[in-house]
């Protein structure tokens, strides 16, 4: 073995990496963390105004009670990324299932929506995973995430609206065709072609439904949280708490997925309001208690509130992770 291949970095679990690439990742990792911080940034000081009006209007229990659902939500999104994972490798612990799934998430605030699957692709090498595979994890998590997310927002959205519209029904239609889509058949045909088409080698898929019961399970329930969030900022603001829980919840959860496959938008900023705004101002009680005013100050509310937690949780989980490491060293 020659020197520079006995001097080679290596990762967590002794893979040698060669020193330039090591260096070229390095310098991706250094310029994708400056973008998310520069974007970040500028997405939360341009609206800071508003919400600092919004929140001088809001009952302050409330907002307690929307930050703690949205923490909540979070973590559940995280154990569903996890099931995800276990589909394609060894389980790995919750910390670090987190450490990917919050810090790849801050990618979603770089225009392009490609950014979060770019991370967990580079993160999870680590831990001896494949980019191939753990791409492929990134991708059907979203994948999972969506259908859950547009399955749920069009039940809640369409019970709430029943007497006001009745000619949208049709669009529990694209329920089923979600359940396709996540069909284990489907997922693994796909897969299996994608990568032949990529000339890239197959990847063993663990998908039983037991495993893909975990995953869907905990997207619900994440997106649950996540929707009453919302609506908790509905009732700080005098919203009515019964008739505007479904509105709230199934809006939020449709607004994400419409923000998602916005593609050029960071973290679908302004296609993800317009929705939210659109089934808060259209549907029940929601539209009489609530202003014009009032449904923007939710919106801009809830965006930045979730801006705000996802950079505060990722570097807890990052500090939580070295802490670990360190302990772990000896």
């Amino acid at each position: 073995m020659s020197s520079t291949e006995t001097n080679a970095p290596t990762t967590d679990n002794g893979i040698a990496v060669p020193r330039r690439r090591s260096l070229a990742s390095r310098i991706v990792k250094i310029a994708f963390g400056v973008a998310v911080l520069v974007f970040g940034a500028v997405y939360i000081g341009t609206r800071w105004n508003g919400v600092r009006d919004a929140i001088s209007h809001a009952r302050p229990a409330w907002i307690v009670v929307a930050i703690i659902c949205a923490v909540a939500g979070q973590w559940a999104a995280a154990f569903s990324f996890g099931a995800v994972l276990r589909m394609i490798a060894p389980p790995l612990p919750i910390l670090e299932v987190a450490r990917v799934q919050f810090v790849s998430q801050l990618g979603k605030y770089i225009p392009g929506s490609i950014w979060p699957i770019v991370a967990i692709t580079e993160m999870c090498r680590r831990y001896g995973i494949a980019r191939r595979s753990a791409a492929t994890a990134g991708v059907l998590a979203l994948l999972y995430s969506l259908v859950v997310a547009t399955s749920l927002g069009l039940v809640l959205v369409l019970a709430a609206s029943a007497g006001t519209a009745a000619g949208w029904w049709w669009l529990v239609l694209i329920i089923p065709i979600g359940i396709a889509l996540v069909h284990p058949r489907v997922v693994g045909a796909a897969v299996d072609t994608a990568l032949r088409l990529l000339r890239r080698p197959p990847i063993e898929l663990d998908l039983r439904w037991q495993t893909l019961r975990a995953c869907l399970g905990w997207s619900a329930l994440s997106w649950l949280l996540l929707g009453l969030q919302c609506w908790a900022l509905v009732v700080s603001l005098g919203g009515d708490p019964g008739k505007s829980l479904a509105p709230a919840i199934g809006g939020f959860a449709l607004a994400y997925t419409a923000g998602t496959i916005f593609i050029p938008a960071p973290a679908g900023a302004g296609v993800r309001e317009a929705v939210l705004g659109l089934a808060l101002s259209g549907f029940g009680a929601t539209a009489a208690l609530l202003t014009r005013d009032e449904i923007v100050v939710v919106v801009l509310l809830s965006r930045v509130m979730l801006a705000v937690l996802d950079f505060a949780q990722a570097g807890v989980v990052l500090v939580l992770a070295r802490h670990s490491s360190q302990r772990a060293a000896p």
